[in-house]
């Protein structure tokens, strides 16, 4: 293909396009971001956080390091499962995820669930995840997420670590 000039200006038009910005993210909404991590992610808290470190933040990426560190198939500081704060149980179906904060450098996304502790125990419950950029043309990256009844999982993980995981 001959480079003429229209093309040459369409692709440089192209290419400083601020739209175009996020052609390397999966999507630009809250929602769809958090819905496509916790399908694709749902086990990050105990897997070794260089694998998504392009889709977490840098706070949280550091927390899930130390933690990832300490645990090698121990308890450290993560002692449940962050989605549902609970050791046993699990988020059932239909999960359904709502922006309910929305800024152009922060998102706060909840994700509604049933949680089913056995077959006749079940209730409603949600989680809430943290999302963040450093400008409105960048990717959301996961930052944190609150679980039900529970405190950040960031803020947590170096609350323990800071207490109790000596020189890690």
């Amino acid at each position: 293909m001959k480079l003429t000039p229209s093309i040459a200006i369409a692709y440089l038009a192209a290419l400083f396009d601020p739209g175009l910005a996020h052609a390397g993210c999966e999507t630009t909404a809250p929602e769809a971001v958090a819905k496509a991590f916790y399908s694709k992610h749902a086990n990050f808290y105990f897997e070794d956080p260089i694998k998504i470190e392009s889709l977490i933040a840098p706070r949280l990426f550091a927390a899930l390091s130390r933690e990832y560190k300490c645990a090698k198939g121990d308890i450290c500081a993560i002692d449940a499962v962050p989605w549902t704060n609970a050791q046993d149980g699990d988020v059932g179906n239909p999960v359904e995820f709502r922006a309910i904060k929305s800024a152009p450098t922060q998102s706060t996304v909840r994700m509604t669930y049933p949680y089913i502790i056995s077959k006749t125990q079940r209730r409603q419950q949600h989680v809430t995840l943290i999302l963040e950029r450093k400008s409105s043309g960048e990717c959301w990256l996961f930052a944190d997420l609150v679980p039900p009844r529970g405190k950040s999982l960031v803020e947590s993980i170096e609350k323990w670590h800071k207490e109790f995981g000596g020189g890690l």
